[in-house]
Parts: structure tokens; C-alpha cells; sequence
């Protein structure tokens, strides 16, 4: 069975090496699934769950935080995200706490265009990795809280 090499790396660590059967992820024009010999392109991520699946059956359930996607000849794929945690990794009280600031700034009457991007940029990631962290707590594999990862 042919297979994908999938490296996903953010600026602080290599999130996953891992050969797969497939993967899943958020990009700006729709979630797309890649199989082996898929056609190579480049593309935009945005926020989102990420699902690698492995040839046993285990997959990896991970939250990105937007960045780039490159499917090259070979079956190689790589991911330069610009944040990206496992689902057991995502500290459910601290992107309640984001959700919670962002939705205040959003409420505000007088805020520049930017602010209002910024804000609405963090409550679609918070949003994000809170459904994710959610959906497949039945999965944990270590606490939800204080993980360290830097992400928010």
C-alpha cells in the first residue's frame, strides 16, 4: 500500500514525522484530502483540525493554526504551520479565556479594522481548537491543562 511522508513543522518544533495513508486539512478554499499520488500543489492553511491517518488505524487529530501546505512528487508532504497541537495538547481553559477576550473586543463599538480582524482571527481559532479538544476528549492521551504549548 502506497503511503504519504508527512512532516508538520511550526517555528518552535516538528509537530509530526509520520508516514500516512492520508490526510485532511483546512485550507482557504475548502478541506481537501490528500491519498497517495495526489497531484503535488501548494496551498494556503487556515485554522482547523487536521487528520493524518496511519496505515493501522490510529490518527492524529491536530488543531492548526494556519500556514502552508506543499504536496511534492513522492508522496512527501510538508506543513510550515504557523501554530499546531495535538488534540490532548490543547488547554481547553485558556482558549475558553481567548474566546471569552476576543467576543469583548469584538462587542466593542470603537476599534480600529485591524483590531476587529485580530479579534475575529482569535475567536475562529479559539473556536477552533476548543471543538477539536472536545470532539475527541474520549481520545486523551495526556491532561488538557497545562501543557506549555505556546499557542493564543
Amino acid at each position: 500500500m502506497a503511503k504519504l511522508h508527512l512532516q508538520l513543522i511550526t517555528p518552535d518544533r516538528t509537530v509530526l514525522d509520520e508516514e500516512v495513508v492520508s490526510l485532511t486539512c483546512p485550507t482557504e478554499t475548502g478541506e481537501i484530502t490528500i491519498l497517495p499520488n495526489h497531484t503535488p500543489i501548494v496551498s494556503t492553511l487556515i485554522s482547523g483540525e487536521l487528520v493524518a491517518k496511519e496505515a493501522n488505524g490510529e490518527s492524529h487529530f491536530i488543531h492548526v493554526a494556519g500556514g502552508f501546505l506543499e504536496i511534492r512528487p513522492d508522496n512527501q508532504i510538508v506543513i510550515l504551520a504557523d501554530g499546531a497541537e495535538h488534540h490532548f495538547e490543547i488547554d481547553i481553559a485558556r482558549a475558553e479565556e481567548a474566546k471569552k477576550q476576543a467576543e469583548a473586543v469584538l462587542q466593542s463599538q470603537s476599534m480600529a479594522n485591524e483590531e476587529y480582524v485580530m479579534a475575529a482571527q482569535i475567536l475562529r481559532k479559539s473556536l477552533s481548537r476548543i471543538n477539536i479538544a472536545r470532539k475527541h476528549s474520549h481520545r486523551r492521551k495526556a491532561p488538557i491543562t497545562g501543557s506549555g504549548v505556546l499557542h493564543d
